[in-house]
């Protein structure tokens, strides 16, 4: 296995060739977004993010490799087997442990450093990147689809377009949180600006309308987004969380809900939004489309994988 090697334990100079950039949530908490897009555009360097990190970079960027770690096969089909070195800045282990990204020679810059070594790595050609058109042919139709039970991608680009300024979509580990990790529209974040999307990296039930309490708490409009499956885990978290009323939109991807059609998904969720006060919209949502991610990019390993019997209504 190749060792993970400090930048400043060996001759950075010296790192060239097919070399690929894996940035996790550690360089958004350092406010070290500039300095990995001025790392990356020095050194033509091709950057793919964990969950954690997106919006590092614009979907269009020429940079942006793509979201990864959520599934068995992303990083085979990112090309990392095929790289000299793999630069990593920023990751949490619980996002992409070392054994699942560590397909060639590994060195680990530390966020703050980026800027100041921006120009030292330079890549002379990059992998060739399977992932991101596999997932871009599940996600691009999904985006259009008018069908109801809504397409997972169409409910998430939905949520994505209604969000205010300044507002936060947290997903739930599992079915909702892999389409929301994997197909949240997230335009390039501005410097020490907050994330517009999280999925928490670990599983612990409730979790996404714990942090979209605390966001709203903060005065930021929250959207918490969870399956059906573990919807009573989520109930009993709002419940049990505060007496005070906060801006808070529960949404519960299931069989359960009416739409008029597509269209009114958006409009329901912006008057939602609108009203204020925390509400729960039950939505239906055909989560057994995650079929179609699974055939991508292999089993789900975000969260210690995603059984089958929670996406696919058996």
């Amino acid at each position: 296995m190749p060792a993970v090697t400090r930048a400043d334990a060996v001759d950075i100079d010296d790192v060239a060739g097919r070399v690929v950039v894996l940035a996790g949530p550690g360089v958004i908490d350092a406010d070290a977004v500039d300095g990995l897009r001025r790392f990356a555009a020095a050194g033509n360097l091709g950057v793919a993010n964990t969950w954690g990190a997106k919006g590092v970079f614009s979907w269009d960027s020429p940079h942006h490799l793509g979201t990864c770690g959520l599934q068995a096969r992303d990083f085979e089909l990112l090309g990392f087997g095929d790289a000299d070195a793999i630069v990593t800045t920023g990751l949490d282990d619980a996002e992409s442990p070392y054994d699942r990204f560590a397909l060639a020679p590994v060195i680990d810059i530390e966020p703050t450093e980026l800027g100041v070594l921006a120009g030292r790595v330079r890549a002379t050609s990059a992998p060739a990147n399977e992932l991101y058109p596999r997932l871009a042919a599940v996600a691009q139709p999904g985006y259009r689809d008018d069908k109801v039970p809504l397409h997972p991608a169409r409910a998430t680009a939905d949520l994505g377009a209604v969000l205010p300024a300044g507002g936060l979509v947290v997903g739930e580990p599992g079915v909702a949180g892999l389409w929301l990790a994997r197909t949240f529209p997230t335009p390039a974040l501005a410097p020490g600006e907050p994330r517009r999307v999280v999925v928490p990296a670990g599983p612990e039930a409730g979790v996404s309308v714990r942090i979209a309490i605390e966001a709203a708490r903060a005065g930021r409009p929250a959207i918490a987004v969870t399956a059906a499956y573990g919807a009573d885990a989520v109930h009993a978290t709002i419940e049990a969380a505060t007496p005070k009323p906060l801006d808070i939109v529960i949404v519960v991807w299931g069989s359960r809900g009416e739409l008029d059609d597509a269209d009114d998904h958006r409009a329901r969720l912006e008057r939602a939004l609108a009203t204020g006060g925390t509400s729960t919209m039950h939505v239906p949502v055909d989560v057994s489309d995650t079929r179609l991610l699974i055939d991508a990019a292999g089993e789900v390993v975000a969260w210690g994988g995603i059984k089958e019997s929670e996406w696919s209504g058996a």
